[in-house]
């Protein structure tokens, strides 16, 4: 669940501190555009999206609340000056998430076999496995269509991370997923309950796979020994090398109580797993503590690789603010964003660290590379096509809207090249999304593809009823070439028989940029401590599957 700002709170609680402060230019150019329609803007997308995909040549001003933004080139240096000056006025809004019991606690109606049950298997390696259909292809809108609506069993589920398997099969690993074997369930309650499951996808047709049996069906991924109500495991990043896919997990841990009205999700890590599968079978073939298993941060937290290296991105997925004093006591530990590295593919080799300005052995001397919002910076880098690029929610459940950024460095500058306002499926007011991640693939024009996780606030009342709310929707956004790297920020000195004079030049990049959900009108901005930073705006439009 995620506290709702209607009124655009986030935007309310940084306009005091821009208008004190404003220099803040947004960059010009329109992108390529949607394969579908963005799930969320009260106004229609910008226009223009070439066959081909990539920037066309228009120059939007962009209007930021009460600001007008001029356009600018991009990679233009600009100076600007915004701190976060506390977290949005008023009260946050109560938010419900219980965790359910494995078993159904309402009866489904008898129903005869459903279409999937004669696919049902069991694998090698001791899972259960049901052909689940296919979708229209794999383009966004028809992975749209396809998640929309109940997969064979599959009555609802979030938190997707998405791993290539090769030969052009991916994992779609879930968190907390709901399963009707028998067909007949309309509702959560009438379903089983898992902490998590996988969907292999092959071209555009998937299976399921998860462990217990076709009609108890249990996690995919049970670690050392779970309780579905006590101790459970949640899938962070992965990747697969040599026909073993590798994946880290978090040990997740239920409090013993139930977080007040916007402080959050009555649960937390506690340590970080490392799993490794076949990745033809996906049968297991290790289980065990990551290299560093701490979870202040979590390193692999989202995982990708260049030529040379391996990138273990780290963040707390800290969701019950309960345990950091409240949703107004602090700005929270999951802003901040930790990087690690080890050899490619060598997962379990003992990690490098990211410091302020290079690389240490030691845990300890680890400096977040970026921090942004007020309780989630939930980033999910990826290399794709030569290029570092992202997609986070801001402030995840809290937030209202996506941003897509660009680097050359997984360690960044990260440049903003799009913020939007985000609203579920269908406009529906009693439901949220949360975690924008990128698909390992660009769409048909070349856009990235973006799988968003949606629910409904109070997921007892309002989806357990509704399954439909509790499903995940697909779109895009365009492709950026970042710019170059900043100069570093340099001091001069200069002297003569008579004067001297110093002189310091020192830029402070903003955190974060803001816009308005009624446009689809976007700003960037680069968090760094650099002395330049660039800006684009986006804009979308639609692509066939």
């Amino acid at each position: 669940m995620r506290w709702r700002s209607p009124e655009g709170r986030w935007l309310a609680r940084l306009g005091g501190t821009l208008a004190a402060c404003l220099l803040l230019p947004a960059a010009a150019g329109h992108l390529a555009g949607q394969d579908t329609a963005p799930p969320a803007t009260t106004a229609p997308g910008a226009p223009g999206d070439s066959t081909a995909g990539g920037p066309s040549t228009a120059q939007p001003t962009t209007s930021v609340h009460d600001f007008v933004i001029p356009t600018v080139t991009r990679g233009t240096p600009v100076e600007v000056v915004t701190t976060i000056a506390g977290p949005p006025p008023g009260e946050p809004a109560d938010v419900a998430r219980d965790v359910p019991p494995a078993a159904p606690t309402e009866t489904a109606p008898a129903a005869p076999p459903p279409p999937w049950a004669a696919s049902v298997t069991t694998t090698a390696g001791g899972h259960i496995r049901t052909d689940v259909g296919c979708a229209g292809g794999t383009g966004s809108q028809s992975l749209d269509a396809f998640f929309a609506q109940r997969i064979g069993p599959v009555m609802g589920m979030d938190y997707q991370h998405v791993v290539s398997l090769g030969n052009g099969r991916h994992a779609w690993f879930f968190q907390d997923t709901f399963i009707d074997p028998g067909g007949s369930a309309s509702t959560l309650r009438q379903s089983h309950f898992a902490h998590n499951a996988v969907l292999v996808q092959d071209g555009a047709c998937f299976s399921l796979l998860h462990r217990g049996t076709a009609a108890n069906p249990a996690a995919f991924e049970q670690g050392n020994g779970d309780d579905p109500l006590k101790k459970w495991f949640w899938p962070m990043g992965g990747e697969t090398f040599n026909g073993v896919l590798t994946m880290f997990w978090a040990e997740m841990v239920k409090d013993p109580y139930t977080p007040g009205p916007g402080d959050g999700l009555g649960w937390h890590p506690a340590r970080t797993w490392l799993a490794t599968y076949d990745a033809r079978t996906l049968q297991r073939l290790s289980f065990a503590k990551a290299p560093n298993s701490g979870t202040s941060p979590i390193y692999g937290y989202a995982v990708a690789s260049d030529a040379e290296f391996t990138y273990l991105f780290g963040n707390t997925f800290e969701q019950n603010l309960v345990r950091e004093g409240g949703f107004f006591g602090q700005r929270h530990s999951g802003t901040r964003m930790y990087l690690a590295r080890v050899p490619r593919g060598r997962f379990g080799s003992a990690p490098e660290y990211r410091t302020a300005d290079g690389w240490s052995a030691s845990a300890a001397d680890a400096q977040p590379f970026a921090q942004r919002f007020w309780v989630e910076y939930p980033m999910q880098p990826r290399f794709i096509d030569g290029q570092w690029v992202s997609a986070a929610k801001v402030d995840g459940y809290w937030g209202e809207q996506l941003i897509v950024e660009v680097a050359n460095q997984p360690w960044g500058p990260w440049t903003v090249t799009e913020q939007r306002g985000l609203s579920p499926r269908g406009g529906d007011p009693k439901m949220n999304t949360y975690h924008a991640h990128l698909l390992p693939w660009r769409s048909g024009n070349g856009n990235l593809v973006i799988a968003l996780s949606q629910n409904a606030r109070n997921m007892p009342r309002d989806a357990f009823p509704h399954p439909e709310r509790y499903r995940i929707t697909v779109f895009t956004s365009g492709w950026v070439v970042p710019p170059p790297d900043p100069v570093p920020t340099t001091t001069t000195t200069s002297t003569s028989s008579t004067t001297s004079t110093s002189t310091t030049t020192t830029t402070t990049v903003p955190e974060s940029s803001t816009s308005s959900t009624s446009s689809t009108s976007t700003t960037s901005t680069t968090t760094t401590t650099s002395t330049t930073t660039s800006t684009t705006t986006a804009s979308t439009t639609a692509e066939g599957p």
